[in-house]
């Protein structure tokens, strides 16, 4: 063998040295990296789970008081109708009181918005 095919083969070996080395070097890198990734994967579900909680929770929140606001207007709603009934009530008794109410605001209101002028 002369100094050339022994140069060539030291350097085929070294190659295939190197190769392997690199091949090992990135398995050890992958293994490595692989807990981590699993890691950070876990936290980004947890992550989601706590933002798909508390959506859950503003949305329970929101149909509440919503149930609320439909409950107290039917009962504002009622209270009005009361009060019309009412009012229909007294001006059927007394008619004579209510028109000189109703002229006595009206003369009030003219004289509230007419001075704006």
């Amino acid at each position: 063998m002369n100094a050339f095919e022994k140069a060539s083969s030291d350097v085929n070996g070294t190659a295939q040295d190197t190769r392997t080395d690199f091949h090992s070097s990135i398995d050890r890198v992958a293994d490595q990296a692989q807990p981590m990734v699993d890691k950070v994967a876990m936290r980004a579900h947890d992550g989601v789970d706590q933002v798909g909680d508390r959506v859950d929770q503003v949305s329970d929140t929101v149909a509440k008081a919503s149930e609320r606001l439909m409950v107290r207007g039917k009962q504002l709603g009622a209270a009005c109708q009361r009060a019309g009934e009412t009012g229909r009530g007294y001006v059927r008794e007394r008619p004579a009181v209510s028109l000189l109410v109703a002229v006595a605001a009206g003369y009030g209101l003219s004289k509230l918005l007419g001075s704006r002028k």
